[in-house]
């Protein structure tokens, strides 16, 4: 691998864990199509790469949410058990699929992402639910100066939720943010910045298994995931300060506008039709 290649993996690495950091996505989520559009690299190596990437985007991130206390442990820890288990099934499936399989579920999930950007999103509750199973937070935002508190509801719609998320993870590499922070705000009522500090707690455990089930099947570079590595270590702890201090709703048109792209383009290469710039 040349030098230059090394670099622009370092490079793209570090955006996409700034962007996945600020969001709780993990960073996989830009890292993957980024990586096989314009770099060339081959799906299930960036895949791969993409897992052991989310690990230490998870890690470097969620020192940062758990200071901030924007991470619910407790709901973290429920979910992860269908999201884990979701996880190695999806690898399972995604380190033998078609890359064009991979390329079209991949891009129908961003397209998703994309559209669930610019769904209005609230960071306040007007009456909190009960809270038998002492899931509830509460939180300082200094972008707004308020204390937030919030009961999370739909907890057993929210596990099915996390079980599919999980399969997507394992498949994709992508943690399973993009379908979590979602879940979590919109079906189970957390605040955005509670979901983002729970979310990126939860996509390196999930990402775990996958990264070792593409191990096991020799589908791990190291001469593409160090280079990753060394990126995202660098950005996600940019991106993870700045979602102290900025609006996350005013992030969600940039978002939504990147991943419908990337989206958009998986699925035509799915389709077999390459956009300019982009390598085969």
């Amino acid at each position: 691998m040349d030098l230059l290649l090394t670099v622009e993996l370092g490079v793209v690495a570090a955006g996409a864990a700034i962007l996945g950091s600020m969001l709780g996505l993990g960073g996989g989520v830009f890292l993957v199509p980024i990586f096989t559009l314009f770099l060339g690299i081959d799906p299930k190596l960036a895949i791969g790469a993409s897992a052991v990437v989310v690990v230490v985007n998870s890690v470097v991130g969620s020192s940062v949410h758990l200071r901030s206390r924007f991470t619910n442990l407790r709901l973290a820890m429920l979910l992860q058990v269908t999201t884990a288990l979701g996880a190695i099934l999806g690898a399972l499936f995604g380190v033998g699929a078609d890359p064009s399989i991979v390329y079209l579920v991949f891009g129908l999930v961003l397209v998703y992402a994309a559209v669930s950007m610019g769904i209005p999103r609230s960071n306040k509750l007007v009456a909190l639910a009960a809270d038998p199973m002492r899931l509830g937070g509460i939180y300082h935002d200094p972008a707004t100066g308020d204390e937030v508190p919030y009961v999370p509801v739909r907890i057993a719609p929210g596990l099915g939720v996390s079980l599919g998320a999980g399969v997507l993870s394992g498949m994709l590499g992508v943690g399973g943010g993009v379908v979590m922070v979602p879940a979590m705000n919109l079906l189970m009522r957390v605040p955005v910045k509670a979901a983002v500090g729970t979310s990126a707690f939860m996509v390196g455990v999930t990402s775990v298994a996958t990264a070792f089930v593409f191990y096991a099947n020799g589908k791990l570079a190291p001469d593409i995931i160090v280079p990753a590595v060394v990126g995202v270590f660098l950005g996600g702890q940019v991106g993870s300060r700045l979602t102290r201090r900025i609006r996350a709703q005013r992030l969600s048109l940039l978002f939504g506008v990147i991943l419908l792209y990337l989206g958009l383009s998986l699925v035509l290469r799915a389709l077999g039709i390459e956009l300019p710039g982009q390598q085969k």
